[in-house]
C-alpha cells in the first residue's frame, strides 16, 4: 500500500491525538504493513514510550513488521531513557532489527556516559552483524572502562569476529578481571589460534580461569584435544571436574571417540552425578551409558524423581542390569530413601520388563523373599503410590505370598489402589481371589462394588472380562 494524505506525519499525529489506547492500537494494527514516510516513522517510533503497555507493543509490533531502515535512528535515542521499561524495549527492538541497528547505534552520541556505551554495545553484539565489530573494535582500543571493555569483548565473542582473537590476546594479561570473559569469547570464536592459545595457557591459570577454559575446550576443541583433556582426569579435582566432563563428553560425540572407564574416571562421572547441575548429570549418565558399575548404579537410583529425560536414562540402564536392582532393593526400601514411591515404580516397571520379555535373572529365592518381607511392610505407608506399587510388586514377584497380604490391601483408603487390586484379581482365579472379590462387593464406595459385582459375575459364569 503506497502511502497517502492520511499516513502523513500530521495526519498521523492528528490521528493518535485525543484517542483512546484501544483506539490507537487499532491504527497501528492498520499500519503495519503500510508505507511510512519519515514524519510518520519518527511517530510510530515515538509509541515506545506511550504510558500505555498495549500501545507500546502495537508500536514494536508495527516497526518490527515495516523493518524500515529509519526506524533504528528514531528508536535509539531512548536507550538513555529514565524508564527502564522503555530503555528494556528499545534495546529489544534492535536487537530484533538486527543489521538495520548497526549503522544507528555507530552513530548515535553516547555523550561519553559508559552505561549507555555498554548497553548499546550488548546490543551490537547480538545484532548478529559483523560489521559491528569495527566499531566494537574501536570502542575496546580506547575506553579505559572495564565493564565497556568486557562488554565489548562478549560482544565480538557473540559475532564470532576471527579478526579479534589477536586484540583478545592482547587483552588477556591486562586484567584478571577479562580473563574467564574472554576464554568464553574465544571459546565462541572457536578458530585455531584461540584453540592453541587456551591450551597453552591453561596450566598457569587460577581455577576461575580454568573452569571456563575447560568449558570453552569442548566447543572449539579438536582430536588433540579431547586427548588434552583426558590427560586432566589424573590431576582436576573438585568444581573443574564439571566442565571437564562436560567436554569429555562433547569431543566424543563429535568425534565418535572411545572414554577409558577407570577407577579415576569414574570417581568423576560420581562427582558429576552427585553434584553437578542436571545437564551435567545427564551428561555423565551419557558417558557411563555402555558401563556396568554397582556404585553408579545405586548412585543413579537416588535421582529418580528430578527429571524426566533423567529418569529415562536411568530407566534404560537399570532394565540392561536388572539383577542388580533385585539384589539391592530390599536395602534400599529398608534404609526409606525420599523418592521411595520412583524407586518402587521403577522396580515394578523393571519387573514388567522382565517378565514380558522372559529374561532370565540369576537370583536366589533368599533375594526375593527379601524383596517380598521388604516390600510388605511398605503397604501401610502414608503414600498411596508407595502402597500401590507395593501390592503390584507383591502380585508380579510371588502371587501366593501377596495373598498373605490381601487384607491389608482390601482396607486400602484409597479407591483407585483398591479398584486397582480388583483389576489385578479379575486376571486370577481361585477360592481365595473369588472370596477377596466377594469383599470388594461390600465395598464402602459404589464404584468399587459395582465392578466387583461385575467382575464375580463374570467368574461366576465363566464370561470374559475387560479391565478397566
Amino acid at each position: 500500500m503506497k502511502s497517502n494524505d492520511a499516513k502523513n506525519a500530521i495526519d498521523l499525529q492528528q490521528l493518535l491525538k485525543n484517542r483512546t489506547p484501544e483506539q490507537k492500537i487499532e491504527l497501528l494494527n492498520e499500519l503495519a504493513f503500510s508505507e511510512l514516510n519519515d514524519s510518520s516513522i519518527r511517530e510510530a517510533a515515538n509509541l515506545v514510550a506511550d504510558e500505555d503497555k498495549g500501545v507500546r507493543n502495537a508500536a514494536t509490533m508495527l516497526i518490527l513488521a515495516n523493518r524500515s531502515p529509519q526506524f533504528p535512528y528514531y528508536i535509539v535515542p531512548f536507550v538513555t531513557s529514565t524508564d527502564i521499561s522503555v530503555r528494556n524495549l528499545a534495546g529489544e527492538i534492535l536487537i530484533k532489527l538486527g543489521p538495520l541497528s548497526v549503522d544507528a547505534i555507530a552513530q548515535f552520541d553516547h555523550q561519553n556516559d559508559d552505561d549507555t556505551l555498554k548497553f548499546v554495545i550488548d546490543i551490537l553484539g547480538l545484532t548478529g552483524d559483523q560489521r559491528a565489530a569495527l566499531f566494537i573494535l574501536g570502542v575496546v582500543s580506547a575506553s579505559e572502562n572495564d565493564n565497556v571493555i568486557l562488554a565489548c569483548i562478549e560482544a565480538l565473542g557473540n559475532l564470532q569476529y576471527d579478526a579479534a582473537v589477536d586484540v583478545m590476546m592482547l587483552f588477556y594479561d591486562r586484567n584478571e578481571l577479562y580473563k574467564p570473559t574472554i576464554v568464553e569469547a574465544l571459546g565462541k570464536i572457536g578458530s585455531k589460534a584461540a584453540l592453541s592459545f587456551l591450551m597453552m595457557r591453561y596450566p598457569y591459570e587460577d581455577e576461575v580461569t580454568q573452569y571456563s577454559i575447560l568449558e570453552s575446550l569442548g566447543s572449539l576443541g579438536d582430536v588433540d584435544t579431547y586427548f588434552f583433556l583426558l590427560e586432566q582426569v589424573m590431576s582436576v579435582g573438585g568444581p573443574l571436574i564439571l566442565p571437564l566432563i562436560n567436554s569429555i563428553s562433547l569431543l566424543k560425540e563429535r568425534y565418535c571417540l572411545d572414554i577409558p572407564f577407570d577407577n579415576k574416571m569414574k570417581s568423576l562421572l560420581m562427582y558429576t552425578i552427585s553434584e553437578g547441575t542436571l545437564e551435567h548429570k545427564k551428561v555423565a549418565f551419557n558417558l557411563i551409558d555402555s558401563f556396568d558399575d554397582k556404585d553408579i548404579l545405586c548412585t543413579s537410583l537416588n535421582l529418580l524423581g528430578k527429571d524426566y529425560d533423567l529418569d529415562e536414562m536411568i530407566r534404560e540402564k537399570i532394565f540392561r542390569n536388572a539383577e542388580y536392582i533385585y539384589r539391592e532393593i530390599s536395602r534400599i526400601i529398608n534404609s526409606k530413601p525420599e523418592n521411595l514411591r520412583q524407586v518402587l515404580q521403577l522396580f515394578l516397571q523393571t519387573a514388567n520388563y522382565i517378565n514380558e520379555f522372559q529374561v532370565m535373572l540369576n537370583i536366589s529365592t533368599l533375594d526375593i523373599k527379601n524383596i517380598i518381607h521388604a516390600v510388605s511392610c511398605m503397604l501401610n505407608h502414608s503414600d498411596e503410590e508407595v502402597r500401590r506399587a507395593s501390592m503390584e510388586i507383591l502380585f508380579n514377584l510371588d502371587p501366593e505370598s501377596a495373598l498373605l497380604f490381601i487384607d491389608t490391601a482390601l482396607s486400602d483408603d484409597n479407591v483407585w489402589n483398591r479398584l486397582r487390586l480388583l483389576e489385578i484379581l479379575e486376571q486370577m482365579n481361585g477360592r481365595e481371589i473369588d472370596a477377596a472379590i466377594h469383599k470388594l462387593t461390600k465395598d464402602e464406595d459404589e464404584m468399587v462394588r459395582d465392578r466387583a459385582l461385575f467382575v464375580l459375575n463374570a467368574k461366576i459364569n465363566n464370561i470374559p472380562t475387560t479391565s478397566i
